[in-house]
């Protein structure tokens, strides 16, 4: 179901199949109300139900259009270091064209996905469960840490930059079920600010850190805390991250010292991050992955993970994406990230193709996609300090991920406007792949150009100039969803 009221009126039906009828026995499909009931007071009862439906909750996040896939995609390929093969398949043509339409899929899948998930938050969040044990309280946290994620990224895929309106539309805030809502679109400075919230509700409420265990008193089971969990620190640093969109620096660099400070993370070492990279285990050492969307055998979405658009063929993937030789060339010689590309030959593309390895396939496991890194922590805390006149220690976080990464580099030592390109500079390469590339040119509002293919020369042989009122620096709002709510205003341009 595509439509957020639709979704609104009968997800709860929906959420509660997912959350409990594939994650517990305890419950029958019998024992379901009708669509008209409330079942909120009888769904969550005891720590058992509330950890089963928070399971569920992180399994909606795997969804290809959402954080599985499209997310980091958009991220990536709709910016200036990368294009999509002229043999492909067919698959992400829309962000290296620029050719956005109002009906677009990937648009209303992500709208459909992420309401989807914040149904599922809200039912855990209103569940009405008491806080009785450390348990339960980490549970809840995890709950509204996932929805102010969603919240904050469903506001800039579809809203413009705090920067260039904070009273423009934003999206939808729902924290109720209401099944006759048609909700009209709250500012982006409200979606913003219901996320901080969120985040800060869940700091407050989060009881464990990476590396420890959970026992839970009614099952005896545990849950070893590792990555796949929104945990105390991982939600310091997606606020870091929101305050950094909004401009905000003293708290941005606030909530990315207490990850420094507090933590216990670190970096992984250079000699470790080819490694790190191929690894699909959960970690639980507090060593640069800070949360992750994890697949393993029983639960992915097969062929439509990240790593299958990226990685070269003939292992079964696509290997539509390429990096530009230009962004190839500017990791230096003693970059170790530089091994996590694969020049070579591609049938049908001109050139050479500049494959990406960040993410091997592991047919059994498949691959996790990291959302929230120590590295990234790093460097929002980097452009914070510049950002607030202070270009010593600007230049010393910025120099951690950067001499990390290639020990034989002497550091940066700019002064003035160049250190904030130092710093973009250094996202661009560290952050690579990841869905970052994009958002840093829309959060600042900077034109670009999009390479969209090569010739033989390896040089750019077709582009397009992409500026802050391009149309495609948002999605649409779902075309569905303005039939079905009057209350709703679609985007300029659609």
């Amino acid at each position: 179901m595509k439509r957020v009221n639709i979704l609104f009126k009968y997800g709860l039906y929906a959420s509660l199949i997912l959350a409990f009828g594939l994650s517990s026995c305890k419950k029958s499909f019998l024992d379901l109300k009708p669509y008209s009931s409330s079942v909120v007071s009888d769904a969550i009862q005891n720590e058992a139900d509330l950890n089963a439906a928070v399971n569920g909750l992180y399994y909606s996040l795997r969804a290809t259009d959402f954080y599985g896939r499209t997310f980091a995609v958009k991220g990536d390929l709709s910016a200036d270091n990368g294009f999509l093969s002229s043999a492909n398949s067919g698959r992400y043509t829309v962000f290296n064209l620029w050719n956005m339409a109002v009906t677009d899929g990937y648009a209303s899948n992500v709208w459909s996905n992420a309401y989807s998930a914040i149904k599922n938050a809200n039912v855990i969040i209103n569940s009405g469960l008491a806080v009785g044990n450390d348990n339960i309280s980490q549970l809840y946290s995890e709950a509204y840490a996932i929805r102010g994620m969603i919240y904050f990224d469903l506001c800039r895929n579809f809203a413009m930059p705090y920067a260039n309106n904070p009273d423009g539309p934003g999206v939808p805030i729902v924290l109720t079920f209401d099944k006759s809502v048609k909700p009209a679109r709250n500012t982006v400075k409200e979606v913003y600010l219901q996320a901080i919230a969120d985040l800060n509700k869940a700091y407050g409420l989060a009881k464990f850190n990476q590396g420890t265990n959970m026992t839970f008193l009614s099952t005896g089971q545990s849950r070893a805390v590792n990555s796949s969990y929104l945990t105390k620190y991982a939600i310091s640093g997606l606020l870091a991250r929101i305050y950094q969109h909004m401009g905000d620096w003293p708290n941005a660099k606030t909530a990315a010292l207490d990850v420094l400070n507090n933590s216990g993370f670190s970096l992984i070492a250079s000699t470790g991050l080819v490694n790190y990279w191929k690894g699909t285990t959960p970690r639980t050492d507090k060593v640069e992955t800070m949360f992750e969307v994890t697949s393993d055998a029983n639960n992915s979405v097969g062929d439509g993970t990240l790593a299958n658009l990226y990685v070269p063929k003939p292992v079964g993937s696509y290997g539509d994406i390429l990096a530009t030789q230009t962004f190839y060339n500017s990791h230096t010689a003693t970059d170790v990230r530089r091994q996590l590309y694969a020049p070579g030959t591609r049938s049908g593309q001109l050139g050479t193709a500049y494959y990406i390895t960040k993410y091997p396939i592991d047919p059994t496991s498949y691959d996790d996609v990291k959302i929230v890194r120590y590295a990234e922590v790093l460097l929002i805390l980097a452009e914070a300090y510049y950002k607030t006149s202070d270009e010593f220690n600007a230049n010393k976080y910025l120099n951690q991920v950067a001499k990390q990464r290639d020990p034989s580099y002497a550091g940066y030592s700019s002064t003035g406007t160049q250190v904030l390109e130092d710093i973009l500079n250094e996202r661009a390469k560290e952050l690579a792949w990841e869905g970052y590339r994009f958002w840093d040119l829309y959060r600042l509002q900077r034109s670009f150009v999009k390479p969209q293919a090569q010739d033989g020369t390896n040089a750019i042989s077709q582009s397009v100039t992409i500026t802050p009122t391009t149309l495609g620096i948002v999605f649409p709002i779902p075309k569905d969803e303005i039939l079905v709510n009057p209350n709703i205003a679609q985007n300029t341009g659609y």
